[in-house]
């Protein structure tokens, strides 16, 4: 039985609990004290007595009790999440009772780290033990921490051992949320992707997030809800375009669609930042059908495909645990622009813009659907690492060009409005209609540009020949000899989503 002496040493912060400190707790949770489930965010209220006594030994020559065998360890676990073989009576042992505070007393006196992990699990989830776990932690790790939030990311920087099937045991305690998530857990990280002790709950089932396949539409002319400021993100296929109101598929997640004849993928984490667009097809050849997995890594939402389970990252857009991330599977970013209705409308007054008509009833006003991402200047969920060139939640400009990736703070894009750039051996050409407004990356191909003027309707580029250059956001058009400089694909993300999916990115 693996033991980490090294902790202990720093001193324990409570005992463990006796006959009377059991009542006590039972009468609690009869007396319904019993919270929903979701994290436990706020610091906690100190109680005036431990819940976990010290147990006096009856004599000075008594010893510690024996270390727990393997069976014991998973009996125990399997006691804490209630097991049975159908995982739907796990909700059957809610609110905690006397035989769970029971369990929980063997688990405190063990001093076994091996439920270190499990415990942390258990105080993300919530449903009315929050208070003895927390103590059974505190006497395992002589640690103290306000949050499951912070727990999580102490656990990432010192990980414990973790018990055998360790997987199967956090979907059997999901499953008191939606049994849907037993078989998303991965058994282990596949290379650099999550294992199953990094994987969170993101207050949301499998599926709770509804996905929009082939949704409706509607012209710009006949739309009657969106207001000029609304935040959208635009595409522009084979000369079509389209609008996604961030007041839309913020409820959604992921929409599949097809855009100038081109079938598309639009990804949005609300807890990330932004909204990212693929093509349809992976790099395998497959058009999967995607839904929010419900569960986040690192704070950035995790999709599943109803092929394999396989889960993905809503930022790089690649496998990240499951056949598909063994495989080496990724979809390939399309060229898409943050800013705002009016702006969008202006530009294309032929666009057309997804309708309320969703089929789903939703709060779909503006900044409804972006009420989880609450704290304004940390992540959502628990992250174990923050690059600090950058406050967490600024938002950047993420471009990947020839493998190499750069990231651009977006408010300073939309001071300045033009930049020239090197990403990746290719020059590109970065511009912006102002603030709010987003801003498009383009290839140069050696052309000397030298700055863009118009409105924002009708924007021209002008280069070093006085040559000029039309504005779209899927080219720039010489009007001399139509030469097509491209637009290069790029997405809009806080900098720790960004730089948490690519630890390797360059900061401009």
């Amino acid at each position: 039985m693996r033991r980490r002496g090294g902790r202990h040493a720093r001193g324990r912060v409570l005992g463990i609990p006796g006959a009377l400190a059991v009542l006590v707790a039972l009468a609690l949770v009869a007396s319904g004290c019993v919270a929903q489930a979701g994290p436990v965010q706020a610091t906690p209220e100190a109680t005036e007595e431990p819940v976990f006594r010290p147990v006096l030994p009856t004599a000075p020559t008594a010893t510690p009790p024996p270390p727990l065998t393997e069976n014991e360890v998973d009996d125990a676990l399997r006691d804490l999440v209630c097991w049975y073989d159908n995982p739907t009576l796990a909700q059957t042992c809610l609110p905690p009772g006397e035989e769970f505070l029971g369990t929980l007393e063997r688990v405190a006196l063990s001093d076994e780290e091996l439920f270190v992990a499990p415990l942390i699990d258990m105080m993300w989830l919530d449903v009315g033990w929050a208070r003895w776990v927390r103590e059974a932690l505190e006497r395992i790790t002589g640690e103290r921490f306000p949050s499951a939030a912070e727990w999580y990311a102490w656990m990432a920087t010192d990980p414990p051992p973790l018990p055998e099937d360790y997987a199967e045991w956090k979907g059997r305690l999901l499953s008191i949320i939606d049994t849907k998530f037993r078989p998303l857990l991965p058994e282990a990280a596949t290379g650099d992707g999550p294992g199953p002790e990094q994987l969170v709950w993101s207050l949301v089932g499998p599926q709770g997030v509804p996905p929009l396949d082939a949704p409706a539409t509607v012209h710009r002319v006949e739309e009657r809800f969106m207001g000029n400021g609304d935040v959208v993100f635009g595409v522009v296929v084979g000369g079509q375009a389209r609008a996604y109101p961030e007041r839309i598929i913020g409820w959604h997640g992921s929409v599949a669609d097809e855009v100038g004849g081109t079938e598309v993928l639009v990804w949005h984490c609300a807890v990330c930042g932004g909204a990212a667009v693929f093509n349809r097809y992976a790099s395998d050849g497959v058009a999967y059908t995607f839904s929010a997995s419900g569960l986040v890594w690192e704070s950035r939402r995790l999709y599943t495909d109803a092929e394999t389970g396989s889960l993905w990252d809503a930022v790089s857009g690649r496998a990240v645990a499951g056949p598909l991330a063994e495989a080496g599977v990724r979809l390939t970013p399309r060229v898409s622009v943050r800013t705002t209705w009016g702006e969008w409308a202006a530009r294309y007054p032929a666009t057309r813009v997804l309708s309320l008509d969703t089929g789903h009833v939703r709060d779909y006003s503006e900044g409804a659907s972006l009420r989880i991402d609450a704290d304004p200047e940390g992540p959502a969920f628990p992250v174990s690492e923050v690059d600090a060139r950058l406050a967490p939640k600024d938002r950047v400009l993420g471009v990947t060009v020839n493998g190499a990736r750069k990231a651009y703070p977006l408010a300073v894009l939309e001071q300045r409005q033009f930049v020239l750039d090197t990403i990746g051996g290719v020059g590109v050409a970065i511009i912006s209609s102002g603030a709010g407004r987003g801003a498009t990356v383009y290839e140069t191909a050696g052309t000397e540009f030298e700055g863009w003027s118009g409105p924002p309707d009708d924007r021209i580029m002008t280069d070093s020949e006085d040559l000029r250059w039309f504005v779209d956001d899927e080219r720039l058009l010489n009007t001399r000899n139509s030469r097509v400089r491209n637009a290069l694909p790029a997405q809009v993300a806080y900098w720790f989503a960004w730089a948490g999916a690519f630890p390797d990115a360059a900061l401009w």
